[in-house]
């Protein structure tokens, strides 16, 4: 079990972050007395997740592999 405080530490991210990710569901954790506490293993699937591919990239976005027309469209002139 990790505090939200030792688990920013070994991610090398901010405390707040891993409290918003808490928040919004993306972390798993459990409220014991007025310390958050995250398990291990819940941390390590956190830290792949994030690590991982984003956005069009991952592989259960619906247009993952498409390709789009992209950019702006020019207005004729």
């Amino acid at each position: 079990m990790f505090t939200l405080a030792e688990a920013a530490v070994q991610l090398g991210v901010a405390h707040d972050t891993l409290r918003r990710q808490v928040r919004l569901g993306a972390l798993p954790a459990v409220k014991m007395g007025k310390q958050w506490v995250i398990t291990a293993e819940d941390l390590a699937a956190y830290d792949v997740r994030r690590k991982g591919p984003r956005g069009f990239e991952r592989e259960d976005h619906p247009l993952h592999g498409k390709r789009g027309g992209g950019g702006r469209k020019r207005k004729d002139p």
